[in-house]
């Protein structure tokens, strides 16, 4: 699936300072992918790409909004992340785990 360097560039981030950050965060996204499609992503032989973009959008989002208050950010917040990759998933999602 993605890679730390991979997660790291899309995430404009240079240093190795939130290596362990970003992979929970990368854990994280997987979890909440595999939750909403109900299935594991280890059954698909190639993942497809909206799902890698969507655990993308989901890690970038935590990691965005891990120390901002609501007053301070514009944008999308969580639940509006999770709304839009919910919709990305749809085609992918099963009836029942």
């Amino acid at each position: 699936m993605l890679k730390l360097e991979e997660v790291k560039n899309f995430l404009r981030v240079d240093s190795d300072e939130d290596d362990a950050l970003i992979l929970s965060l990368i854990t994280t996204g997987k979890v909440l992918v595999e939750d909403i499609i109900r299935k594991p992503l280890t059954e698909f032989e190639n993942i497809p790409e909206p799902i890698n973009q969507a655990v993308l959008i989901i890690v970038g989002t935590l990691y965005e909004e891990r120390q901002v208050s609501k007053s301070d950010k514009e944008g999308l917040s969580l639940k509006d992340t999770l709304d839009l990759v919910r919709r990305m998933l749809f085609a992918y999602r099963q009836e029942k785990f």
